[in-house]
């Protein structure tokens, strides 16, 4: 399994929980190949896998649709944005920036413009880029999203990302962000606490991608504690929130019990401020 290939898995999770995600147009992704995949992903890891993807998917609507709403539009910075649909879902008034390996933003592009002209999706305002953050340096980065920030304020959100980069990639992007963020402006992340490491659950996930995955296209098993986003310089934690939590919010009637079972991933809000 190469690493693109997870972005077909996490859509279809969506695309399973519509009324949770909110993501109407997950399904647009599904496809036959993924289908077949997905049931013995969900028996060799987590059978909890496509609920909590759509509720970290739920959280992150919610708190972009909220930013965007009560700034009356802005931008939209989706780094490692995969098949996410967040555009779409959210007033047409925000513009966005995708951000990812070469191979997805291609064929992610090539599909949205077909689906907008066959009117399966309303259209947005959307600029593509393709970005290696472990190759490219800090400078680069900020030389190529800087002049594509038309409108103000910015959300910038790196879901699903973190897992599979280092310590100083990671350092790295959150540099780029302060400088391309202005005080007020927000930062979504996931990450996993590095107490995950201890479960069985989490032993099962590396297990699965070490025996499925690529041997070109290696990635880290990065977790990180919660204390790491309280000393980001040019950033306040904002909110702090697990799948496990959220599970009680958006689905009380079969919110999980043990949070020792699940891939149980830790969503964080960070509001930018300058010094």
């Amino acid at each position: 399994m190469k690493i693109h290939e997870t972005a077909f898995i996490v859509s279809t999770y969506r695309s399973y929980h519509e009324d949770i995600s909110k993501d109407i147009y997950a399904k647009l992704w599904n496809n036959t190949k993924t289908e077949l995949l997905i049931p013995s992903i969900l028996k060799s890891i987590s059978k909890d896998e496509a609920i909590l993807h759509s509720l970290r998917n739920r959280f992150f609507y919610e708190r972009i649709n909220s930013f965007f709403t009560k700034n009356n539009g802005g931008t939209l910075i989706n780094f490692g944005a995969g098949f996410s649909m967040y555009q779409f879902i959210i007033d047409d008034t925000v513009s966005t920036i995708e951000i990812d390996k070469r191979e997805i933003i291609d064929y992610k592009k090539n599909k949205i413009d077909l689906w907008v002209d066959q009117n399966k999706l309303p259209y947005r305002e959307t600029l593509y880029t393709a970005i290696d953050f472990n190759q490219k340096t800090e400078k680069e980065i900020i030389e190529m999203l800087y002049p594509l920030i038309k409108k103000k304020p910015t959300f910038i959100l790196l879901e699903g990302v973190l897992f599979f980069l280092d310590q100083q990639t990671t350092n790295k992007l959150f540099r780029v962000f302060n400088k391309l963020q202005n005080q007020g402006d927000l930062v979504g992340v996931v990450s996993y606490l590095p107490e995950i490491e201890k479960t069985e659950v989490y032993q099962r996930l590396l297990n699965y991608f070490d025996t499925h995955n690529s041997t070109n296209d290696s990635f880290n098993h990065q977790t990180i504690a919660t204390s790491y986003y309280k000393k980001i310089k040019g950033y306040r934690l904002q909110e702090h929130i697990d799948e496990f939590q959220l599970s009680k919010i958006y689905t009380p009637q079969n919110s999980f019990i043990d949070k020792t079972q699940l891939l149980n991933e830790n969503m964080y809000i960070l509001e930018n401020y300058k010094v």
